[in-house]
């Protein structure tokens, strides 16, 4: 009795320590039928009374291992009935699953649970879900982590609390629990695929660890979970210490691109960077399985190089580039080549390049003869292109015009590189022709063939708006 007052107790201050739990929490309690998740569903109805929590049990069938597994959901169904705690049940084919997303099982099954936890959250208005790994999880998790290789956040294990996700056994061994269990009467399921070595995290767990407790040191657990704290925090400060910096950073931030200040970018410490990018590649939606060791490394050495033009894909989505003093993080978008016919006076929308264009005609010479020093307006002789077929299209590769200002003419392409227009904005980059000839690289130079003279009776007011 002593040992499970003790015990008990321990649940409290742990769970009051992390700030787990607060009174009047609604809590799901994923419960797999398994001792771990029985014990914690037994020790928050403990508490239930006390802290007035509101507890629904949730379980998934995962479709993995057949009659057993249902034999599991029938067990948490009669438990949920016995207990009078409403529960939520539901089934999935984590094979399917993970045949269709190309994963491991293990990878597969987790992502469906957490995907199972999202949308009952979201249904039901339960502010966090209760899951019930405790400390030898932990420890075969950084383990498992350090096999397959790893860093700072794979060494800190799993997060006592993430989220809606907490985590109030992580301080019990499997040891303890089981003798909590047995001192309270509870019945549970034995998973059979637990004791399967074709898994990894059983080899671990059966092979593994008791090995290096017998050979070793016979508290390696204790030693490995106290590794994960000590990474835990470190990579908290990491995490803090690189969105800092980050700010100090950006130079353009929007959905589909960000742009940081390479030479400000590059002040920080390697690890600092390496952070700085995760935070910024995850915005952009790229998972942290493609975040690999060499992968941030050739990002670094990208960066260090600073050699414009040069690029990463760092996923099917996401490209990273330098472009001149920027490194560019940008979603892969592909911008359709646009041909339009314009007519003076008309106002034309382009959206997948974010631009308004517009035109009006002029007779007030005051007005089309005055120095504008916005680039995006220019003012044209009318009577040089009437007539003309006007046309709005995308730049390409051999377009030639004679610069404003300049003698002769020019390949754009040259244009645009002398006048370092970054090449994340170059396939943006719009002319307006008359009968095949370029009048106005769009917000960047006229055409000097059809500028305002003193001569000039009639302007046409070209706009270029974003």
């Amino acid at each position: 009795m002593q040992f499970t007052w003790q015990f008990f107790k321990k649940f409290k201050d742990f769970a009051r320590e992390h700030q787990l739990i607060r009174p009047e929490d609604t809590l799901l309690v994923a419960v797999s039928g398994g001792v771990d998740s029985v014990v914690l569903l037994d020790l928050l109805r403990w508490v239930q009374p006390e802290w007035n929590l509101r507890l629904k049990i949730i379980h998934l069938n995962h479709g993995i291992r057949g009659s057993e597994a249902d034999r599991d959901e029938d067990f948490v169904r009669s438990l949920a009935e016995r207990l009078q705690i409403d529960i939520i049940l539901e089934r999935r084919d984590v094979p399917a699953y993970q045949e269709e997303h190309g994963l491991g099982l293990e990878e597969a099954a987790r992502d469906v649970r957490y995907q199972f936890y999202e949308r009952i959250l979201a249904k039901t208005g339960f502010k966090k879900v209760a899951l019930g790994h405790q400390k030898n999880d932990e420890a075969e998790t950084i383990l498992g982590h350090i096999l397959r290789g790893t860093g700072v956040r794979g060494l800190s294990g799993m997060p006592i609390k993430r989220g809606p996700f907490i985590r109030p056994l992580l301080w019990a061994s499997r040891e303890e629990i089981l003798r909590f269990a047995k001192a309270r009467h509870l019945n549970y399921r034995e998973d059979t695929s637990n004791t399967d070595l074709g898994y990894m995290r059983n080899r671990i767990r059966h092979e593994l660890f008791p090995y290096l407790e017998e050979h070793f040191n016979p508290e390696v657990t204790s030693h490995i979970t106290q590794l994960g704290t000590i990474f835990s925090e470190t990579e908290s400060y990491l995490n803090a210490m690189a969105h800092e910096s980050a700010k100090n950073c950006i130079l353009l931030q929007n959905q589909s691109k960000i742009i940081l200040d390479i030479e400000k970018f590059s002040e920080y410490f390697n690890i600092i960077r390496k952070y700085i990018l995760r935070e910024f590649l995850r915005e952009m939606g790229v998972p942290d399985s493609y975040l690999t060791f060499e992968k941030y490394n050739a990002l670094l050495s990208l960066a260090g190089g600073r050699r414009s033009g040069r690029k990463i894909a760092v996923s099917p989505e996401v490209t990273v580039l330098v472009d001149h003093a920027g490194l560019v993080i940008q979603k892969n978008q592909s911008i359709p080549h646009i041909l339009l016919t314009v007519d003076p006076g008309k106002e034309y929308t382009l959206k997948e390049y974010g631009v308004m264009f517009r035109t009006q005609i002029s007779a007030d010479s005051q007005e089309f003869g005055r120095f504008t020093s916005d680039p995006a307006v220019e003012w044209v002789d009318w009577d040089l292109i009437r007539g003309k077929e006007l046309s709005l299209r995308s730049w390409k590769e051999g377009d030639r015009f004679y610069p404003l200002g300049m003698n002769g003419s020019k390949k754009v392409s040259d244009f645009l590189i002398d006048e370092k227009i970054p090449l994340h904005e170059r396939n943006r980059v719009l002319v307006l022709t008359a009968n095949g000839e370029i009048v106005w690289i769009c917000g960047y130079r006229l055409d000097n063939r059809f500028k305002v003279t003193k001569a000039s009776e009639k302007g046409l007011q070209l706009m270029l708006n974003k």
